[in-house]
């Protein structure tokens, strides 16, 4: 006969398994973040041809929902919900590490506060495309109109805002860019 409160059952053993679901689920969501920021420090990876890529691979997504035919509503959906994710990510390691620096350090208060408004926006044409039917007639027009905000704000950031940073930004600061920007991403991917 099984002794009661001996074992996996009882209250001792289910207190010790709840309290190491807590540890492996808060270690799941910190962990990864403070290793990728402690990657990116090391890895010497340059922060702006990183986000660099995000535009690529944003744009891509962009080009390809805008091939897709009215009746693919089953791709539309997953083509937008990776857009969506990916931005995000993007959006938070440029909204918390990058445009604070733009705004401190290279004194670019003007463009932070457009930079800033220009992801409200794409943020709300994400939500119309999201309400919208994706066998909508008007579907396709609202993601080139979002692909066209994209590009606008891409060259923005690549040609005027990423190397006034970088002049501001000394080769320590940018090595600590790269692992921030790693670690706000990290909090999404």
């Amino acid at each position: 006969m099984a002794r009661r409160g001996s074992g996996l059952l009882s209250a001792g053993g289910m207190a010790a398994f709840a309290g190491g679901a807590v540890v492996a689920l808060v270690a799941s969501r910190l962990l990864p973040p403070l290793f990728a920021q402690a990657a990116g420090s090391v890895s010497g990876r340059d922060p702006f041809a990183a986000l660099a890529d995000d535009h690529r691979h944003i744009m891509a997504l962009l080009n390809e929902m805008e091939q897709t035919p009215q009746n693919a509503t089953f791709r539309r959906t997953q083509l937008l919900l990776r857009l969506k994710r990916r931005l995000a990510a993007h959006a938070l390691a440029e909204e918390d590490v990058v445009y604070p620096l733009l705004h401190d350090r290279a004194h670019e208060e003007g463009d932070t506060r457009r930079l800033y408004g220009e992801h409200a926006d794409m943020k709300m044409h994400l939500s119309a495309l999201e309400r919208m039917p994706k066998d909508d007639p008007n579907w396709l027009g609202r993601v080139t109109e979002l692909k066209m905000l994209i590009a606008e704000h891409v060259h923005q950031e690549e040609a005027i805002d990423f190397p006034k940073l970088r002049d501001a930004l000394g080769r320590r600061a940018i090595s600590r860019l790269s692992g921030s920007v790693r670690r706000e991403k990290a909090l999404l991917l």
